[in-house]
């Protein structure tokens, strides 16, 4: 799931760029949520703190309390390089800023030059960043993970642990939840089951023997978690890429 954060005090404002939101995301299967804040207060702190999502930030630079680039550089410092920030001002100057290049701010966007256009262009090029590399992220023994899309093969539930197995290109995870939940956090179109207790990242498989059910990954990984009822959509799946 994606976040948008709104953080600007105009209220009509606001409500347009939640309009462009929807209508960019209207042509993504993606699943997102806006959050909307008028000044800094403690739940826009909180969700900084707390938050490991895949984030795009639309910061006013001239919001009462802490200006966009304050709180782009707050976004910065607690850690969070992976978050996409969008400033909205008609200071280009601050281009020049030393800290606007070191935060890797994606864009400059003025409220007064064909903003709302300007604006979903910035957009569109933020989601490509953040989808581009996609990770499953879960918590296991109180540590955080951060997998990527790139290196998954497949889920398998475990019966008799009640557990999810994740296989990766160079390691295997424990994961306590089940399958449908991840398969529902997951929300891209290289994942899908083949089998009720199997997910497979469909970007990441070799060969597939239709005759015995068995998806290979590479020569040593495969699973036979493949069940009849998905073999025609992994076959269309696959052709389509």
């Amino acid at each position: 799931m994606i976040n948008f954060i709104i953080y600007e005090d105009g209220e009509i404002i606001r409500k347009n760029y939640v309009k462009l939101i929807r209508k960019f995301m209207g042509s993504n299967d993606t699943t997102y949520k806006i959050h909307q804040f008028s000044s800094y207060n403690p739940s826009l702190q909180e969700f900084i703190a707390n938050n490991t999502g895949y984030n795009i930030y639309i910061l006013d630079i001239e919001v009462p309390g802490k200006s966009g680039l304050d709180l782009a550089r707050q976004i910065r410092m607690s850690g969070d390089i992976d978050s996409q920030l969008i400033i909205v001002t008609a200071h280009r100057e601050l281009l020049e800023n030393s800290f606007v290049n070191r935060s890797l701010i994606l864009n400059f966007v003025s409220k007064f030059d064909n903003c709302e256009s300007n604006l979903y262009d910035v957009i569109k090029t933020a989601y490509s960043n953040l989808t581009k590399h996609k990770s499953f992220i879960f918590k296991k023994d109180g540590d955080l993970y951060r997998i990527p899309y790139d290196d998954i093969y497949y889920f398998e539930m475990d019966s008799d642990l009640g557990y999810v197995n994740l296989y990766t290109k160079t390691n295997n995870f424990v994961i306590k939840k089940s399958i449908n939940s991840i398969l529902n956090n997951l929300k891209d179109p290289r994942f899908m089951k083949t089998h009720k207790s199997c997910i497979v990242n469909i970007y990441n498989i070799k060969h597939v023997d239709l005759n015995n059910l068995i998806i290979y990954f590479s020569e040593d990984i495969s699973t036979n978690l493949f069940s009849r009822n998905y073999k025609k959509e992994l076959q269309d799946r696959m052709i389509k890429g």
